[in-house]
């Protein structure tokens, strides 16, 4: 019965792909129109034509939103700034202040109707608001997983990408391994047009905090005494703390014998009652919960061992060689062949949390090389966050290129 159900339910949800596409397109287009009446009515218009403009839409994306801002701006010496709800505002402007960026915040109904250098993504569904003349591309939120939707697709390569249903919304879309761009053509072959391969910039961070590990515990007062480990936690029904979070907090002190615990919970599922029950009895019993506004990147890098459900973040632990137990993780969302599909089937998995003690051991004792090995050969730009830098910032210089031929 339930099988059926989500079977309905995905026919139902894919009927509906092509009205939402015509819906946003036929939105962006009204905007179009308004944003063209005020130039022309007003005889000029908003010009940050030196600046890059990273969009960020919600919580999650801040992160990454920051952290490819602060590898533009700092190593490719771009000038940048930030727009998103008035909501994230506060936010974004103490992370920046605690980072030490030099990245402005504007506010994203003056940002929608200024013209900029170029525009950065980092979620779907904010594309269609903004000038289509100015060149833009999409950074994914985390590496792609190859995790299955409702309408069975891949996240970042379904039709929330679409402009119209043969073309994509952005100019250009960076994957990080080149089996994504196999995947793109299941659904959308127009993808392959737009989609290039580079690295990725919480990756890079993650890599250059890595190898900071010793210095970098003392800063966040993380002793040497036990290993670290570091629960990761994506949301929905089948995650980690919704399916596990009260028996975690039951043995939150039995595993404190030998491990220090720290959770990373997802910032859609942090909010819940629920969840805050959970984390609050957790942290009283001595374990750290890094908060939705707080970056997990320091405290990945620190990890010696992590448990993961098949959140995206499970693929950033395995290119940094840190061993992986996946606990009540199921296989049937994950596309075969994908890159979180075979870290799952190559690592050790626990029954229960009660099983976690011991399987957490095992990973630390017998960590699997091959599939660490596997995996970062599938990333032909892992460690080369200049390519990164080289690839958005050409992208302005194409499409300058390609503005005056058809002007010539």
């Amino acid at each position: 019965m339930a099988l059926r159900l989500q079977t309905g339910l995905r026919r139902l949800f894919q009927l509906t792909i092509v009205p939402r596409i015509w819906f946003f397109y036929l939105a962006g287009l009204s905007l179009a129109i308004v944003r063209r009446l005020l130039w022309t009515t007003s005889g000029t218009r908003g010009e940050n034509s030196e600046e890059i403009l990273y969009v960020a839409k919600n919580g999650l994306s801040v992160l990454y939103v920051l952290e490819n801002a602060r590898l533009l701006s700092r190593r490719g010496h771009a000038k940048c700034a930030v727009t998103a709800p008035r909501w994230l505002r506060r936010e974004i402007e103490q992370r920046v202040r605690e980072a030490n960026l030099s990245i402005r915040f504007t506010p994203l109904h003056k940002a929608i109707f200024a013209k900029w250098q170029l525009i950065v993504y980092t979620h779907h569904y904010l594309g269609f608001c903004f000038d289509r003349t100015t060149p833009s591309v999409y950074v994914s939120h985390g590496i792609e997983t190859g995790k299955k939707t409702l309408y069975d697709t891949l996240y970042t390569y379904g039709f929330k990408g679409m402009r119209t249903p043969r073309e994509p919304v952005y100019h250009t879309m960076i994957a990080t391994h080149a089996a994504e761009i196999g995947m793109v053509c299941r659904e959308y072959p127009s993808y392959r047009a737009v989609v290039t391969t580079s690295t990725d910039a919480v990756l890079e961070r993650l890599i250059r905090r890595a190898a900071q590990k010793q210095s970098l515990k003392m800063r966040l007062g993380i002793a040497d005494h036990k290993p670290v480990a570091l629960f990761m936690s994506t949301w929905g029904r089948p995650s980690l703390m919704s399916s596990h979070g009260e028996e975690l907090a039951r043995e939150a002190e039995l595993l404190r014998e030998d491990f220090q615990l720290v959770f990373s919970v997802h910032p859609k599922l942090s909010g819940s009652r629920r969840t805050q029950s959970v984390l609050r009895t957790l942290a009283a019993k001595g374990a750290r919960v890094i908060p939705p506004g707080m970056s997990w990147v320091d405290y990945m890098a620190v990890s010696d061992v992590a448990v993961s459900d098949i959140t995206s973040m499970c693929l950033y632990s395995a290119l940094l060689g840190i061993p992986i137990v996946f606990l009540g993780c199921s296989l049937d969302r994950l596309i075969t062949g994908g890159l979180v599909d075979e870290v799952v089937r190559y690592s050790f998995h626990a029954r229960s949390v009660r099983d976690l003690r011991t399987r957490l051991w095992d990973a630390l004792d017998r960590p699997n090389h091959d599939v660490v090995k596997r995996i970062r050969n599938q990333f032909p730009h892992l460690g080369d966050a200049a390519h990164l830098i080289g690839t958005i910032k050409s992208l302005v210089t194409t499409r300058a290129l390609s503005g005056t031929a058809a002007h010539a």
